[in-house]
């Protein structure tokens, strides 16, 4: 600072005070001074207004104000700069107050002299400039965590919330009170992760893959980091969560699509080498039966027709996933499909006895879909879901509602559910659990939810049942 030019603004009523304290800083010869005085409360608001000053020197005494006024004042200014009070002698009291405002130092003035006026200016300059420090970086550092897309939270050792940004609130749909009343552990849903909480003193979490229960009941995959840190010899925990549901699906996607392309060109190339034989099987068997008068001889040719035809359906079927993707949008009510998809169901839901539960959004939803290949996508979901359930006990809820610009549709049963090792591969297809299954259901369904610009999730627990959830979003 000895090099730069420090600009004062000295407020004092008194003029001989003023003559007095000027004398003083022109005794520190190691300092170059710009002084600026000020005789009146009024006068010296405009000044700290201007915020051009490097140091503020107040008299406590100033007609009908204070010193202490003028630093309130200062503070409503948002004056970052040093502030000395000069106090007459035994003002204490007033020197305290002072400096819980946020005035740097105090002088009194009946024992001021240069040494003093030097080293209280070096101190409130030097105090003043690490105060800056720390607060320019705890908004530099806050800014980063309130704009943090992430879930950023400090908690402590038992995971109960401190603080958390505001990217938390959108990212969990709870407010920032609800998650203040909860512990990270009830946030976060995993099995094994008891055990790595518990061990964290001694083993920092990083990028651990754990879901998070959303309050609409939705899961999002994330990536979990935390550490320990200590503050004033105080532990607690400081970590983020990291949204990868968007490029975890994306991956599921992308992998799938790899999977169909290389399944379909499979298919298509064996059912053109099998169709071509089987075609000529077929013509011999009608020939032969044309020329056959004993009709015991012709059993056995009408036995190879009908396995030629029950071959022909099986391929056919299994082209059916590469043939989902030609489907003609408009915009249409999603309800009116459920209802047709349901109705298609029927006959199997009165045979088992299965409980159908409709939970429609009040207001029709409109999307751009195409009737006939949505209902087989909603037809295969809620066959499966039958199959899955008892007889007698099977309760079927289907919802569907509003979500943000899309719309969701909810396929909730309570059957059997799904192994959790079979949980990643039930989309594949010619994947099945089922003993007659040929696992092509849930592989057209996917495309053609693809298709609709949809994306299907799926949970499940052995046991308790299992829910297909679809979110819809309108094309961009």
């Amino acid at each position: 600072m000895n090099n730069k030019t420090i600009r004062v603004l000295l407020v004092d009523d008194d003029e001989d005070d003023y003559f007095l304290t000027r004398e003083y800083f022109n005794d520190l010869v190691n300092w170059k001074f710009d002084i600026t005085w000020c005789s009146t409360f009024k006068l010296a608001q405009e000044h700290i207004r201007q915020h051009k000053y490097d140091l503020y020197l107040f008299d406590y005494l100033l007609g009908e104000n204070t010193g202490i006024d003028l630093i309130e004042l200062a503070c409503q200014f948002e004056c970052e700069e040093p502030i000395i009070l000069l106090t007459g002698k035994g003002d204490t009291k007033i020197a305290v107050e002072a400096l819980r405002l946020g005035a740097a130092d105090y002088l009194i003035k009946s024992e001021l002299d240069a040494e003093k006026l030097e080293r209280s200016i070096r101190y409130a300059l030097e105090r003043t400039s690490v105060m800056k420090a720390l607060k320019h970086s705890e908004r530099r550092y806050r800014r980063i965590f309130e704009e943090s897309n992430d879930f950023l939270f400090i908690c402590d050792l038992s995971g109960s919330i401190i603080d958390l940004n505001t990217s938390a609130s959108a990212f969990t749909g709870f407010s920032e009170e609800e998650l203040k009343r909860k512990t990270i552990l009830e946030v976060i849903e995993d099995s094994q992760f008891d055990v790595l909480w518990r061990n964290i003193e001694d083993q920092p979490i990083h990028d651990y893959e754990v879901k998070v229960l959303t309050k609409d009941g939705d899961r999002k995959y994330c990536l979990f980091s935390a550490s320990v840190e200590i503050d004033e010899g105080s532990p607690y925990i400081q970590g983020r969560l990291h949204d990868m549901t968007a490029r975890k699906q994306s991956e599921k996607e992308r992998l799938f699509s790899e999977k169909m392309a290389v399944t379909n060109r499979l298919v298509r190339m064996l059912a053109h080498e099998v169709r071509n034989p089987l075609t000529n099987v077929n013509l011999s068997a009608e020939q032969l039966e044309m020329e056959l008068v004993d009709d015991d001889q012709k059993f056995y040719t009408q036995i190879i027709k009908r396995n030629c035809n029950r071959i022909n359906d099986l391929i056919t079927q299994l082209l059916q996933p590469s043939n989902t993707l030609d489907v003609n949008l408009v915009e249409s009510p999603i309800h009116a499909v459920l209802v047709d998809a349901i109705g298609a169901a029927l006959d199997r839901v009165q045979l088992k006895r299965i409980q159908i539960v409709n939970e429609f959004a009040d207001d029709d939803l409109i999307i751009p879909l195409d009737p006939v290949s949505l209902q087989m996508a909603f037809l295969n979901l809620i066959t499966n879901a039958i199959e899955a359930m008892e007889e007698d006990r099977g309760i079927l809820r289907i919802s569907t509602r509003f979500l943000g610009d899309g719309i969701q549709v909810i396929f909730e049963d309570n059957g059997s559910g799904i192994a959790e090792e079979h949980i990643e591969r039930i989309f594949e297809p010619y994947f099945t659990g089922k003993d007659n299954g040929m696992g092509i259901g849930l592989s057209t369904t996917m495309s053609i939810i693809h298709a609709h610009h949809g994306k299907i999730d799926v949970q499940s627990s052995l046991g308790t049942g299992t829910t297909f959830t679809i979110h819809f979003q309108p094309p961009k």
